[in-house]
Formats: structure tokens, sequence, C-alpha cells
């Protein structure tokens, strides 16, 4: 009986933590849609103050190049970063999410950019304790690209989105309107 437990808590284990690479060649998401279980906590109330009809594009505040600040800018506009990535957020009715990097020496978005069958992070958005939650599925350590689940708090201001992980890390987010049927894609994890 002790075996059979084992072999089924293993094989359990093992499917939940399956994960599939996408067509960008280094993304991976999970293949076990039971990864996103906080999803039955998903409150549609919280799109009243998200747009799932737009994009929210990295901020940076408090760069430094050399010693010298630089001024707040949309990542996209600061050529004095040598880093071109930067990360897009996109919310979707159903409460899931995406959070994508997009290079802005390639500056055209198109359907294939925001395609989450190709790219990007997954995750899912839920409220608890009166917060607004969302576990995606990302790069968790530096060492051999893990993944796993990171939880993020989500605020809105205007048109701003704070993101905090743990405490630690608080990012900002600009909201913008782009071609909405760039943005049209099925999103069933």
């Amino acid at each position: 009986m002790k075996r059979i437990i084992f072999v089924l808590t293993f094989l359990i284990f093992i499917s939940c933590s399956s994960k599939i690479l996408l067509n960008d060649g280094y993304t991976k998401v999970p293949s076990n849609p039971k990864v996103f279980n906080n999803r039955i906590y998903f409150n549609k109330s919280v799109l009243a103050i998200i747009d799932t009809n737009a994009i929210y594009e990295e901020f940076q505040t408090n760069q430094y190049n050399g010693f010298e600040k630089q001024q707040n800018i949309l990542a996209r506009h600061n050529y004095q970063n040598s880093n071109t990535v930067y990360g897009v957020y996109k919310f979707y009715s159903n409460g899931n999410i995406n959070l994508f990097y997009i290079d802005r020496t390639k500056p055209e978005l198109t359907a294939q950019t925001f395609d989450p069958a190709l790219t990007g992070w997954r995750g899912v958005l839920y409220t608890k304790k009166n917060k607004i939650l969302g576990d995606i599925f990302t790069q968790t350590g530096q060492m051999n690209w893990q993944a796993g689940i990171q939880t993020y708090e989500f605020s809105v201001v205007g048109d701003t989105l704070f993101v905090e992980l743990k405490n630690l890390h608080k990012y900002s987010y600009v909201k913008r309107k782009i071609d909405p049927t760039i943005l049209n894609h099925n999103t069933n994890w």
C-alpha cells in the first residue's frame, strides 16, 4: 500500500511540474492547469480598474548611467540603458495574465508579439484578503533558468499599474492603448 501511495504521489508531482517550451525557444509554461489553482479566487470586479483592452509597459525609475541618475522614463524610450528588453503586462477578461518581454530595438508590435502560444510568462489574477494578487509561472532562479510560481501584488492608480514582489521589489507600468486586433488571443490555461 505504501508503494502505491508513493508511486501515485510521484506521478502527480511529475505531472504538475511538467513544462512545455514555447516557440520563442526559452519560455517554459506549465502543462497542467492545476498549477494555477488560485484562479478559483478570481473576482471580475478587479477588471473595473485593470484595462483588458490595453497593455501596461514598464516604467523605469531610479536608473543610473554610471553614477548619474537618469530621469524616470518608459523603458521603450530609455536609450541610455544598454538592456533593450522591457516588460509588458497583458490582462484578460477571464482572469489570465501574460508577462511579455519586448525588445525596444524592434518597435513594431504585431499579433505574434502578444501571442501567448508563442511567448510570454503565464499567470492568473485573483483576490485574497482585499488584495489583488497574481500567480505567474516565471523564472524563479538564476541557475539553469529555473521556472516556478511567483506571487505578485497588483495595485492601480489612474493609468499606472504597480507590481510588488514580496515587499522586495516594486515595479511601475503605464497603460498604453494599441491596436486591439493584435491583442485578440485565446488564453486557455
